[in-house]
Parts: structure tokens; C-alpha cells; sequence
């Protein structure tokens, strides 16, 4: 007689949890990748300018990855850049 009760307690605080971990996700940093552009910069490879953004892995609001993503910026330039990259 008591289990039915307990089932639906157990089934309404498991879906509010989802819920509530579905809408809270995107702003608290609990799965995915996130870009912080505070840390981002450019340099040239060769006489390509490009772009570094740096980015964390977050995996329950824990930090499991850094890094930064390479995108290039414009055409390349004949006349070089002056900034070169470290590699």
C-alpha cells in the first residue's frame, strides 16, 4: 500500500530534477563547451593572420578540458604580419 506513494514521489523529484538540470544547464556551466573571449588572441602562421578563442570543457560543472580553437582571419597577406605564432 505504501509503495505506490513512494513510486510517485520517487517519479515527481526525478522529473523535477531533470527539469530542472535541462533548464539551468546553458547558464551554469554544467555540460559542453564554453568560449571566454577575455583570453582570446591573434597571430600570424606563415602570412595568415588567425584567431585563438580559448575554450573550457565543463562536465557537471567540473572543468575537464581547456584549450583553444584556431580560426583564420581574412586572406592571406604577401607582405607577412607581424606577429608570428609560437608553435
Amino acid at each position: 500500500m505504501l509503495a505506490k506513494p513512494k513510486l510517485s514521489v520517487a517519479v515527481i523529484a526525478t522529473t523535477a530534477l531533470i527539469i530542472t538540470a535541462t533548464v539551468t544547464s546553458p547558464y551554469t556551466k554544467m555540460f559542453g563547451k564554453y568560449y571566454n573571449k577575455n583570453q582570446d588572441f591573434t597571430c600570424c602562421k606563415g602570412n595568415q593572420l588567425y584567431l585563438h578563442h580559448y575554450y573550457s570543457t565543463h562536465v557537471l560543472w567540473v572543468e575537464v578540458n581547456t584549450g583553444y580553437d584556431s580560426e583564420p582571419v581574412g586572406k592571406p597577406s604577401a607582405d607577412g604580419c607581424n606577429i608570428k605564432c609560437v608553435d
